[in-house]
């Protein structure tokens, strides 16, 4: 069996994606979200050996993995170790001045997930960590000690739209006050307290979303890659995102609107500051978000809440 055989993550949108950023074989592409390479080893497949793939992500055990199964097709690629708001700098230190297509998959990997990496999901006990950046400067569990009740629930609200995030930020506080808090389980205990049983499964999804946003920045980081990915297009260059959550989808829709239209108040609406002088860059290809199947998410359930944008980038004058 080969490397390509056993992959643990399945890529979402596969077919949409690839058939959509790859414009030319002797292209140059990068994965910025390269991961277990469900998208790259699709999208090397389509370039000869004139083109070239680049893959990022921080992962180390991911980029050990992908690295043996991309090797398979024997075409070029090279996998770096970092994050992806380091595009920029990236390619400029590949003296890469434009690329062809640029990918961002923003969703966490069913690896990740399932395994309990980095204390991410709710379902495994372990530290409260939530650091994916190696090079984040703060954790979850000095975020939850360190903010105050009424910054932990808006920073709950603001990062998953939890309506009851006043209430879980108080029972926190009060956990934190009587005992150590630590672990994961920690955390499940203290939302347990104020959430009926129906809604908690979601409840957690929620709250461990909004932590692990919070301690990746991953709002920001989102923002101001996609506008970094905008300029190192080549005309004719695509940009394709996918995003699993409607806060990123937003920002993801707000900046293109922007930089299709040459118009920052798109961008300021979501509390970013745009620069003063955008200009009309981009067009977009998908005038609604692309979404799976239902083949797909019956076949995955974790692609249900995808959703896919694409840019174009326009010739410059």
């Amino acid at each position: 069996m080969s490397n390509a055989d056993q992959h643990p993550h399945v890529p979402i949108l596969l077919e949409e994606v690839v058939s959509k950023i790859v414009t030319r074989k002797d292209g140059i592409y990068v994965d910025c979200t390269v991961g277990f390479g469900g998208h790259s080893y699709s999208i090397l497949k389509e370039i000869d050996s004139n083109g070239m793939l680049f893959g990022i992500d921080y992962d180390p055990y991911a980029l050990k993995y992908t690295q043996n199964r991309l090797s398979d097709l024997n075409k070029p690629f090279e996998l770096i170790y970092s994050s992806y708001v380091n595009l920029k700098y990236l390619c400029k230190s590949k003296d890469i001045k434009d690329v062809d297509g640029i990918l961002f998959d923003l969703g966490i990997s069913s690896y990740q997930v399932d395994s309990g990496y980095k204390g991410i999901s709710y379902r495994k006990d372990g530290k409260l960590s939530m650091k994916l950046d190696p090079n984040c400067t703060i954790d979850a569990k000095k975020i939850l000690h360190d903010y105050s009740e009424e910054e932990l629930a808006d920073m709950i609200y603001y990062n998953s739209e939890e309506k009851n995030s006043r209430r879980i930020a108080r029972s926190i506080k009060i956990k934190i006050s009587q005992n150590s808090f630590e672990t994961n389980l920690d955390l499940v205990e203290a939302v347990k307290e104020v959430t009926p049983m129906r809604f908690l499964n979601k409840t957690l999804s929620r709250v461990f979303q909004a932590l692990r946003i919070e301690v990746n920045n991953e709002f920001e980081n989102i923002y101001r890659s996609i506008i970094s990915a905008i300029s190192m297009l080549r005309p004719g260059g695509r940009l394709a995102v996918i995003s699993f959550h409607s806060i990123e989808d937003r920002i993801i829709k707000n900046v293109f609107r922007s930089y299709a239209r040459g118009d920052g108040s798109y961008i300021d609406r979501m509390g970013f500051q745009a620069k003063k002088n955008i200009t009309k860059e981009i067009k977009i290809l998908t005038k609604k978000p692309v979404t799976p199947s239902r083949d797909e998410i019956a076949c995955n359930k974790r692609a249900r809440s995808a959703k896919l944008r694409i840019v174009e980038r326009l010739a410059i004058a």
